[in-house]
């Protein structure tokens, strides 16, 4: 018989005569499975109310900077390339508003993993964590490091490779947070074939 099972601890619903061993989403062990208490497909919601369940501040905050520094090191490339004046300012304020971003969706992050899961000690929350912890630290010191120095980019040498170096860290960091998030919303399971 196929019984459909709830995480009790992120939501995850699971169809199967047994939970799974562990839960895809937060990574909780088998013994956090409960049988579904209702047919959630069923369910009706309204317009409003949907919008209230889903539209959360971490949502908001976390995708602004993940569309602002992608469009921030274009436009620093494109300045490399073409040597258009406007461009490389342009990245580096968009990059000082990713920067500002950061703590408002660290905290939200930390709330949401508090209220929406129970802050279970799942070590994906803490990979997001340390994530955005390094986005922000990354990201502070290149925009130190190009307000100390306006130049930056038109004279070379290692401070230059260092900034480069700094954006390309706030990059890569970016990416995991998104691949994590995706995890947690979209309840990937592990073996994606």
């Amino acid at each position: 018989m196929v019984v459909t099972w709830e995480c009790t601890v992120c939501g995850y619903l699971h169809q199967g005569a047994e939970p799974p061993s562990t839960c895809p989403r937060c990574g909780t062990a088998s013994s956090s499975f409960s049988p579904a208490a209702k047919d959630v497909a069923a369910e009706k919601i309204g317009l409003l109310r949907d919008l209230y369940r889903t539209l959360v501040l971490h949502a908001v905050v976390a995708h602004f900077p993940n569309g602002l520094l992608p469009a921030a090191l274009l436009f620093l490339s494109l300045s490399l390339v073409t040597a258009a004046p406007c461009l490389e300012p342009a990245a580096f304020y968009m990059t000082a508003l990713v920067v500002a971003c950061l703590p408002l969706s660290l905290a939200s992050g930390i709330r949401d993993w508090r209220r929406r899961y129970g802050g279970v000690r799942a070590p994906i929350f803490y990979k997001k964590i340390a994530l955005g912890s390094f986005l922000l630290i990354f990201g502070a010191a290149a925009v130190w490091l190009r307000a100390t120095d306006p130049a930056l980019m038109s004279e070379g040498g290692a401070l230059r490779l260092l900034y480069l170096a700094l954006l390309g860290a706030m990059m890569a960091c970016a990416v995991f947070l998104g691949h994590y998030g995706a995890k947690l919303v979209f309840q990937w399971p592990r073996d994606r074939s």
